[in-house]
């Protein structure tokens, strides 16, 4: 028998980039002055969720669909009651849940998503130069607001699959799926709790979204002056976060808002978010890698405690499919 490892590049805590990130920044300062902004999760009642999914329903199909979405019970989630499920009846093939504790709604084509050997595959830029299309079109129908986005720090990953026999040590990868994420932005710094996810399947097509997050006061509580450094930041890092004995490998480092995700509302000021992997020697001669972590850390207290943002970890799918 043939399996096939489905390996797919997302964050669980919305939208910290996953490990096949492509165009991430890089050690970006920050302002020497920033606001602090008040947040919220907030819940849609099931009415708009409805008219929500419609609307990017019918701008993934291309077309009106003139049932109305409905929203359904979801028997089939141990945890029905974190979410809400939604038909399409035009579109049987979306798969469309809601997350009320996080105003994120989530839409899958599970007829794309089963479509793993495609007879072509776009480039990075077409899947780009699609998914601005798409966001246009969102954009036109008030879904999404343009203003707090910019595309040129727009996050490219892959979602790629694996396959071989039992008997055979090679693993055949391929990809499937490019993600493009935008996350919202305040004064130019990311918000990482807030934007859009947009899966672009390698055949052409819109093959998932997911978008919403944490609600955003629309001006400033409160002005902060920086008083910690990049440089004093990542002294820290590696005195605090890295075990001794490891060697720290960072993919990417950025400030951006960070809404605890324990609490309902809260005062938000900007972190300086680090992600990255340990690396370990071991007694063969070979190198143990960590899983992706992140952490934040104050930008104007030098003592704050380093926060951990360590998204949870979602296993990959494994699929058993004949030779």
């Amino acid at each position: 028998m043939k399996q096939l490892l489905v390996v797919a590049c997302i964050g669980s805590a919305f939208m910290f980039g996953g490990a096949c990130v492509s165009s991430a920044q890089q050690g970006k300062e920050s302002p020497d002055r920033f606001g602090s902004f008040e947040m919220r999760w907030q819940t849609s009642t099931p009415a708009s969720v409805a008219a929500r999914a419609q609307a990017v329903a019918e701008v993934m199909k291309g077309r009106r669909l003139p049932r109305r979405a409905m929203v359904v019970a979801d028997t089939a989630h141990l945890s029905a009651a974190r979410r809400m499920r939604i038909n399409v009846p035009d579109a049987p093939e979306l798969d469309i849940v809601y997350l009320p504790e996080y105003d994120e709604l989530r839409i899958v084509d599970i007829e794309l998503s089963a479509a793993s050997a495609p007879s072509s595959e776009i480039s990075q830029a077409e899947a780009l130069k699609l998914a601005k299309k798409f966001f246009d079109e969102l954009a036109a129908r008030k879904i999404v607001d343009p203003q707090q986005f910019a595309w040129s720090n727009a996050d490219v990953a892959s979602t790629w699959i694996g396959g071989g026999s039992r008997q055979s040590k090679t693993i055949e990868k391929r990809r499937v799926e490019y993600r493009i994420t935008l996350r919202r932005q305040l004064n130019g710094i990311e918000v990482a709790n807030s934007g859009i996810r947009i899966g672009v399947h390698v055949s052409g097509r819109i093959s998932a979204v997911r978008l919403g997050g944490v609600s955003v006061a629309t001006q400033p509580s409160g002005i902060s002056s920086r008083r910690v450094t990049v440089n004093e930041i990542m002294g820290r890092f590696e005195r605090e976060v890295v075990p001794k004995g490891a060697k720290s490998k960072i993919a990417w480092s950025r400030v951006m808002y960070v809404m605890p995700e324990t609490k309902r509302s809260a005062l938000v000021g900007p972190l300086y978010v680090i992600s990255y992997s340990l690396e370990f020697p071991s007694d063969d001669r070979n190198t143990v890698v960590s899983r992706r972590k992140t952490v934040g850390f104050s930008l104007v207290d030098v003592k704050a405690a380093p926060i951990d943002l360590t998204p949870e970890v979602r296993p990959p799918t494994i699929e058993k499919t004949r030779k």
